[in-house]
């Protein structure tokens, strides 16, 4: 299935409005199996090491207690009710990040000494260069509903996000991350028996692996600037190994 457009789904997204280049770093276990399975990751958003990621910001839990005793308040409700009802809204949003499945690409503004060193190996890492238009196309004849997302960066302490849009919390990221310049692809896997799901029968508890054609997905391969000749020179020989005819060379900041 391709990858639905703002319009086509009711949990709006941060859609990109033109066409420009991502790139994807990463280490060479998770390139290879990129290329092994010709699938990419979706790692679930309740495991990210983030654990403001999906959450709501403290300004909307304020809001939400405000807006409550405002309603219970006449109605006679006790505080106890009215703080099971904040903790009930919390506990959705919990919930609610188990059920969503993220791959993480980032603009390609410039190439970033940090994004290098956290999401790849330095001596043994590679980039994607994509784009948008490429991810689109690469995913067009999944059986799987993607949305394709920018990302926001607030600061969590003090910034709202607003109410109304499930998809928000998710497209939103702390703003000590905004370095990062992320583009989402957003998988939400089936519900059963409310906002849950059986990450138990799954090949993987950890995220879903998605059908993408790798020829559309890659422009172009970029080999860490930390790697030495012999590790380029695997790349080649990979990329020969896979049949995939792309531009390979060495960072730009090397």
């Amino acid at each position: 299935m391709p990858i639905q457009k703002e319009s086509n789904y009711s949990a709006p997204v941060f859609y990109p409005t033109e066409d420009y280049s991502i790139v994807k770093y990463l280490d060479i276990s998770k390139f290879l199996s990129l290329l092994q399975k010709e699938q990419v990751f979706f790692c679930r958003l309740d495991k990210f090491e983030d654990k403001l990621e999906g959450s709501l910001p403290e300004v909307n839990i304020g809001y939400y207690k405000k807006w409550f005793k405002e309603i219970a308040g006449p109605a006679g409700m006790m505080k106890n009710e009215i703080d099971e009802y904040v903790k009930d809204r919390l506990d959705f949003s919990e919930k609610f990040k188990k059920l969503n499945c993220i791959s993480c690409w980032n603009k390609n503004i410039s190439e970033s000494y940090a994004l290098w060193k956290i999401y790849s190996d330095m001596n043994q890492g590679i980039m994607i260069k994509s784009s948008i238009n490429r991810i689109i196309e690469s995913f067009e004849n999944s059986k799987e509903i993607i949305q394709i997302s920018e990302v926001k960066y607030i600061d969590h302490s003090k910034d709202y996000i607003p109410a109304g849009n499930l998809n928000y919390p998710i497209i939103h990221k702390n703003i000590a991350y905004s370095y990062e310049q992320e583009v989402r692809l957003i998988h939400k896997v089936e519900m059963k028996n409310g906002l849950t799901h059986d990450w138990e029968s799954e090949p993987n508890v950890n995220g879903r692996y998605i059908k993408t054609d790798l020829d559309k997905l890659i422009d172009e391969i970029v080999v860490s600037p930390y790697s030495p000749n012999w590790f380029y020179e695997i790349i080649m020989d990979i990329m020969d190994k896979y049949n995939l005819h792309k531009i390979i060379s060495y960072s730009s900041i090397k």
